[in-house]
């Protein structure tokens, strides 16, 4: 089995990301037709020109089965405790609590859950990938992203520093700053990577080895405007890639429910996000 290192390298290797292929698949092709929909992508000949990696829900990769051919597979986890399907190459937890159950002076992510379900993954060996996702607030403004997801980030970081993380064999997916999906003043991609990078750098330990950042929603082109912008900041010591769900699979999974030509439009978006990651190579920023 490759180690934690490996596997981590493998899943960053520019200018490749992650595709999520999550409970967002489900909603959109349907809970009964998820599973074919997943293996459809899977399949998808040159998938692995662009994506390293798929994360996929347990039921899913359970009814998938294994696979030895590229990319990485990988699974949501949905407890602390860690039973590491056969065949999975990473482990990810996301634990997002609704805005309405947040204590006063809390955050938004069940830090305990992630933290522990990171350090029993490193104790067996298998790499932890950990999601903050900052919650939709429809018309909340870039700095109450910055706020609300720093104040996450630097949660999480005590937790995983108490539990006795190794940030080393550790990788952090996150959202972009960007404003809510409804806010009227749009964000431009130098602000966007500003405030990202600042975040970052505020709660990202220096010996991660690299960030997946997510779309949060938006449309391919900006998201991989934003992303290409992030991944360009140079002095980053980590290299930043992608880690979307929404914007490569929405347009695919509506192709493959008309039996469309799915693959075309799956490879295009993932193509797209890979060229953004490409593009901050050139610039010698995070990416590289």
């Amino acid at each position: 089995m490759p180690t934690m290192h490996e596997t981590a390298a493998a899943i960053l290797a520019p200018p490749k990301g992650m595709l999520v292929v999550d409970e967002y698949a489900e909603a959109l092709v349907g809970a009964d037709q998820a599973h074919s929909f997943a293996e459809a992508v899977l399949r998808t000949e040159g998938l692995s020109n662009y994506v390293s990696a798929v994360l996929l829900t347990p039921g899913t990769f359970a009814a998938l089965g294994t696979t030895e051919a590229a990319p990485l597979i990988g699974v949501r986890m949905t407890s602390a405790e860690v039973d590491v399907p056969a065949g999975a190459s990473f482990v990810e937890w996301r634990e997002n609590l609704s805005p309405l159950d947040v204590p006063r002076g809390s955050v938004h992510v069940g830090v305990e859950t992630l933290a522990l379900g990171a350090a029993a993954a490193q104790a067996k060996g298998v790499l932890p990938v950990l999601t903050i996702a900052m919650p939709e607030l429809g018309a909340s403004s870039i700095g109450v992203t910055q706020a609300v997801t720093t104040n996450a980030l630097l949660a999480l970081r005590a937790e995983l520093d108490r539990v006795g993380v190794d940030p080393h064999h550790l990788l952090l997916r996150i959202n972009m700053v960007v404003p809510g999906l409804t806010n009227p003043v749009p964000a431009d991609s130098e602000q966007v990577a500003r405030r990202t990078v600042a975040l970052l750098e505020k709660g990202v330990p220096a010996q991660t080895p690299g960030v997946l950042l997510l779309s949060g929603g938006q449309p391919l082109d900006r998201a991989c405007a934003h992303l290409e912008a992030v991944a360009s900041v140079p002095g980053q010591p980590w290299r930043v890639t992608f880690g979307f769900s929404r914007p490569l699979i929405a347009a695919a999974a509506e192709a493959w429910r008309r039996d469309a030509d799915y693959e075309r439009v799956l490879l295009d978006n993932c193509r797209q996000a890979s060229e953004a990651v490409a593009a901050a190579l050139v610039s010698g920023g995070a990416a590289s």
